[in-house]
């Protein structure tokens, strides 16, 4: 059983969302939604249904974005935030939370661009609820999850416990910045969570 207790805003999971200053801006709608108790993200003990559902990572596919990338494990740096991949090509899953695939909230993260380039989640805000995320391991399994939401949360106000926390559900949320970019922080001033729950045999989602 692994555990981690969240208490660090999502500014500080997702400091850096670009390796420059960007060129072209993404831009949204703001939702927000402040929580100010930490956050503590179980992995269950797992029975054998856990065992069959949940999956490592290796790949990331999303039909409607023409998108494939591989996944790399990463978890907390040495100032408490959440480790993002050096480039723009790499997505990012929060190992020490949940695996995808079982109950609770799996966390994929990835940079908007990349040296003034977009990157691998650059067009994650044009997902629409009912659009199909596939994740697959090293073996070739695969796990289907659908969008059943996407919110764009001021970086410092944002409810980590429904993004990273337990839940009954099977979900995995995609995470990125989004908004404007601000000189005088040298960061976006949003961040986009799209969530998505899987699809499971026989259960319409």
């Amino acid at each position: 059983m692994k555990r981690l207790l969240i208490s660090i805003p999502l500014m500080a999971l997702l400091a850096a969302c670009a390796a420059e200053e960007p060129q072209t801006v993404p831009k949204s709608d703001v939702q927000s939604s402040a929580v100010e108790q930490p956050v503590q993200a179980t992995t269950p003990a797992g029975g054998t249904l856990e065992e069959e559902n949940k999956i490592t990572p290796s790949v990331l596919s999303i039909p409607k974005l023409g998108l494939e990338a591989p996944v790399k494990e990463f978890g907390l740096d040495k100032e408490g935030n959440m480790e993002l991949p050096e480039n723009g090509k790499d997505v990012a899953w929060f190992e020490p939370g949940f695996q995808p695939g079982e109950k609770g909230n799996a966390v994929l993260a990835g940079h908007v661009d990349d040296e003034k380039k977009p990157a691998v989640f650059f067009e994650l805000k044009t997902l629409e609820p009912g659009d199909e995320i596939h994740l697959q391991d090293d073996k070739g399994k695969t796990l289907t999850f659908v969008v059943k939401e996407k919110v764009a949360y001021e970086k410092d106000d944002a409810p980590l416990r429904k993004i990273f926390g337990p839940t009954e559900k099977r979900m995995l949320n995609l995470i990125t910045c989004t908004g404007y970019f601000d000189h005088d922080i040298h960061n976006y001033v949003e961040r986009l969570v799209v969530y998505t729950e899987l699809v499971e045999d026989g259960n319409e989602s």
